[in-house]
Formats: structure tokens, C-alpha cells, sequence
């Protein structure tokens, strides 16, 4: 309630509320049912109307924040071109997120820097993978999110199309328990959104949750245009940050998705497969599950600009810039250099065993 009222303050008027952050101009609730037809190929027929997304490497660009680092031990493979980082060669490991990868892949990486929870322990809420840091995306949902739109824009059945069930537990179990940001390029894309999918069932409270549903059910009941966008604004403002910028994050994936006619992937088969995902299935039925498709249509056709202000990125530490004497000195994959580097490590395991 109080943020609410915080809200309204801020503001002379709702007319003004409306202008920023209108949704439907003048059409009514009516209309938009006229414009939300089922259109199972997507692509045929102009049921909807988009406007243009933001492209995917607009959203997230948080700098990775790295430092030189010489490993004596087996750390995995470098998660631009999935090659082994070699003993004791001298490679780059970000700060602030679990990511290696070659000083010569520095300039071609790709995957997003998202800071690791502080919680230890996991007791399976959203906020418990997200980072402290805004947007409060969790990792997995980000690097598949980006994959999938690197690789997957141009294929037929993303969402709907199954993989198989180890391979998503895999996956999910390397996103989730992994030392390292793990290599994707690898990955087929229909496993990458099984993941997705499976990690917002397992939730221990769903993306929507039940004490906020009522709020987003009564937004799409308002017969007044202005009633439920000013309605519909403070349902997702009144969300957990984690639950509110995963939504925003995720409802401009899914509209870019709809977007592709290679996909035929509509607003209405998308809120098909996801209602219940989204709203939770405790309370499963017929009639619930109707309202639930409701909802996320009109969710997914708000503009992206009405989702992309709740992605705003916290800046961290600044982002320290490598020295060009230390980088050339540390990066000079020279035979002698790496003698040197295992001479002193071994001298020093002597040291200290005698």
C-alpha cells in the first residue's frame, strides 16, 4: 500500500502516469480480445500488433569487471571457444561472476556479466538465484535467454518442442551448482528452453505469486482503458524486484520470440504454454487457467519500453582496465614463460614440504 501511495505521489495526475507508460491509446478490453485471435502458425495472419523489442545485446550489458589470473590446476574450458585453459598460462576470471576465459577471447566474448547470489544455502525462491544487483535476473534465465536468441530466432518450435529430461537436468545442474559459467554454443536450443521452463516450475513460489494474482486478474477485468493500465502498472511495481525484473527480462524475450515468423510461436500459444508455469497450478482448472492465458496476453502486448525501465542496470565496482605492459607480459604464451611459471611453482611446493 504504501508503494502504492509512493507511486501516486509521484505524479500530478494519472493522466500523466498515462502518457508514460500507455498501453492501450483508446481501445478498450473488448478490442483487444478482437485482436487475440488463435493463430497456431503465428506467422499467416496479423492477429496482434507488436511494437519492435530492443535487441538482445541492448538489455544486461553489465561489464565484466576481470583480472589476470595463472591457474596450477584443472578449471575447465574457456567459455567463448570451449577449449581448455592450459596449466599455468596466464588467463582472465571475472570478480564478480564465475566466468574464465582466454586473454585472446576477450574481445569476442559474449555472455553477460551477472553477479553470484550472496545466499549460500538454497531454499528454491527466486531471489535466492538472483543477484543483489539490479536487474535481479538469475543467471541461468539470462545465458539461456541469450543463446537462444543468438542461435535460436530462425527455428521452428522453440517452447514447444521437448528435450529429453537428463539433458535438462544436466544443464540445469551446471547453470545452477557450476564452479564456471559453462560453455552454451554447444547446446540445442530446444534444451536451453526446456531449462527455462523446468526452472520456473520448480520454483517454491511461482514468477506471479499467488497474493499478487488477484491484482493482475483484476487489471484485465477493468472495462475503463485508464483504470487497468494504472492497474495493471502497480501489480507489477508491488512484485519482489527479483520476480518483477525476471518478468520484465523475460516478457521481452518472449516478444521477440513472437516477432519471428520462422518460430510460429504467437502471443496466444506462448501464453498457452505458460499460464500455468506463471500463475502456479495448485488451484488447476478450467476456468482458472482461461483468466491466467488472459492475463499474459495482455501482458505480452505492452510495449517494450513499458518492461525495459525495470532493467535498469546497478553499476558494481568499476571495471578494472588491464595495464598493456601486463598484458603483454602475462599473455605471452611463450614456451619459456610457462617453464618459468611451473619452475617457481614446484620450487615453492619444495619450500614448504621441507
Amino acid at each position: 500500500m504504501q508503494t502504492r501511495d509512493r507511486i501516486r505521489r509521484e505524479y500530478n495526475s494519472y493522466n500523466d502516469l498515462s502518457r508514460q507508460f500507455c498501453m492501450y491509446d483508446d481501445q478498450s478490453m473488448d478490442s483487444l480480445d478482437d485482436r487475440i485471435e488463435m493463430n497456431p502458425n503465428g506467422c499467416e495472419t496479423d492477429c496482434y500488433t507488436l511494437c519492435p523489442c530492443p535487441q538482445p545485446s541492448l538489455l544486461l550489458l553489465r561489464q565484466h569487471n576481470f583480472k589476470l589470473k595463472v591457474y596450477y590446476s584443472n578449471v575447465g574450458n574457456c567459455v567463448q571457444c570451449n577449449k581448455r585453459i592450459r596449466f599455468a598460462v596466464a588467463s582472465l576470471r571475472c570478480r564478480d561472476c564465475p566466468l574464465r576465459c582466454h586473454t585472446e577471447c576477450y574481445d569476442q566474448l559474449t555472455v553477460n556479466c551477472i553477479p553470484q547470489p550472496l545466499i549460500s544455502s538454497k531454499r528454491g525462491h527466486l531471489s535466492d538465484f538472483a543477484p543483489d544487483a539490479a536487474p535481479m535476473v538469475p543467471a541461468l534465465i539470462v545465458h539461456c535467454v541469450t543463446e537462444i536468441e543468438a542461435r535460436g530466432l530462425e527455428q521452428e518450435g522453440l517452447y514447444r518442442v521437448s528435450s529429453t529430461r537428463e539433458k535438462v537436468k544436466r544443464l540445469r545442474h551446471k547453470l545452477l551448482r557450476g564452479k564456471t559459467t559453462p560453455h552454451l554454443g554447444n547446446k540445442d536450443t530446444h534444451t536451453l528452453c526446456c531449462c527455462i521452463k523446468d526452472f520456473l516450475r520448480t520454483l517454491q513460489r511461482p514468477l506471479i505469486p499467488v497474493i499478487h494474482r488477484h491484482d493482475f486478474v483484476l487489471a484485465t477485468q477493468q472495462n475503463d482503458p485508464l483504470a487497468a493500465e494504472e492497474q495493471l502498472y502497480l501489480a507489477v511495481v508491488d512484485l519482489h524486484r527479483a520476480h518483477r525484473d525476471t518478468l520484465a527480462f523475460l516478457m521481452l524475450h518472449w516478444q521477440r520470440i513472437a516477432q519471428s515468423p520462422a518460430v510460429k510461436m504467437s502471443i496466444n500459444n506462448i501464453a498457452v504454454i505458460f499460464a500455468p508455469t506463471l500463475f502456479d497450478d495448485v488451484d488447476l482448472n478450467l476456468s482458472n487457467v482461461v483468466i491466467w492465458q488472459q492475463v499474459l496476453r495482455v501482458l505480452l502486448l505492452q510495449p517494450p519500453g513499458f518492461w525495459a525501465q525495470f532493467l535498469e542496470v546497478d553499476s558494481l565496482m568499476p571495471a578494472c582496465s588491464l595495464d598493456d605492459d601486463e598484458w603483454k607480459r602475462e599473455s605471452n604464451h611463450s614456451p619459456s614463460v610457462h617453464w618459468q611459471s611451473v619452475k617457481t611453482y614446484f620450487r615453492s611446493m619444495v619450500n614448504l614440504a621441507g
